[in-house]
């Protein structure tokens, strides 16, 4: 009986001379967990699971054996993360550093990492359909490929390769015959630069002389455009002038009165010009011969 006594506890990893903390914890979900699973805190096993139960449709009851003695603070929370690659998972007691100690079946708050293999897992299934969509885009681009290389595309694609092949060595052909004249181009250009150094180096007065010329007049088009400006700004003036009617200009837009007894001398001025050369003898009979000499 003491044998099997101490091998029960053993096997539930309970101490066997110094008494054991229960502590309960609820998790969303336990994957991985099971009845013995190891239990740490700060890198070091303190004890291990003792029992798994589901307590409702989302929340897993997870009992654990504490064999530290100082005890767990009040405010630690209880983590399952991953143990290794391969989907091992245990409890990890995050120690909150408070001085009260939770007492025997006490509770402590839980919840569930899930870990970089298993965001990697879900994202895998998350990509499956896409992956298996592009995979069968995929074969059947090669198959229509193979169908057409075997209907004779082959002979059209070596066809062609051997035309570039032909092109290339023509082109390096071409290069090699031309060496000659793209080095006298090379040379011709670098003497032309050289030519344009020593240019401007003797020709620096010049340059500064119509550097400063340019400078001045820059400065004279700025003087004339401030002087259209001022032009544009009087002739502006004048046109709001003559819009409302000041001036005589403006008047003779603005009065229609104006415009009507112009329109009216016009008209009169018609009619007696047409009238003279009609009768001419009815406005000559009234002056006398040595009035008109």
């Amino acid at each position: 009986m003491l044998i099997a006594i101490i091998g029960f506890r053993l096997m539930q990893d309970v101490p066997l001379f110094r008494p054991s903390l229960q502590i309960y914890s609820v998790f969303e979900q336990i994957d991985g967990i099971t009845q013995g699973s190891s239990v740490y805190m700060s890198g070091v096993k303190i004890g291990s699971v003792n029992r798994v139960s589901l307590e409702g449709a989302d929340s897993v009851q997870v009992v654990m054996n504490i064999s530290y003695p100082e005890g767990i603070p009040i405010g630690s929370r209880a983590v399952i993360e991953s143990s290794d690659l391969i989907g091992g998972k245990h409890i990890r007691i995050h120690h909150s550093g408070e001085s009260e100690l939770i007492p025997d079946g006490g509770y402590i708050e839980g919840s569930f990492d899930r870990g970089v293999m298993d965001d990697l897992r879900q994202l895998s299934e998350e990509l499956e359909p896409d992956v298996k969509r592009s995979t069968e885009s995929l074969a059947d681009a090669l198959e229509q490929i193979d169908t057409m290389l075997k209907e004779g595309g082959r002979d059209d694609l070596q066809q062609t390769m051997s035309a570039l092949r032909g092109s290339s060595q023509e082109i390096n052909r071409l290069i090699q015959r031309r060496s000659d004249d793209l080095d006298q181009s090379i040379q011709s250009l670098q003497s032309f630069m050289a030519n344009l150094d020593t240019l401007s180096s003797g020709r620096q007065s010049q340059l500064d002389s119509i550097l400063v010329n340019l400078e001045t007049t820059s400065h004279e088009l700025g003087v004339i455009s401030s002087e259209l400006g001022g032009m544009s700004t009087e002739l502006h003036i004048m046109m709001q002038q003559v819009n409302s009617g000041e001036g005589t200009i403006g008047k003779l837009l603005q009065d229609p009165s104006l415009y009507q007894n112009l329109d009216s001398l016009a008209i009169n001025l018609k009619d007696l010009s047409r009238k003279m050369q009609e009768e001419p003898g009815q406005f000559l009979k009234h002056m006398r011969l040595i009035d008109i000499f």
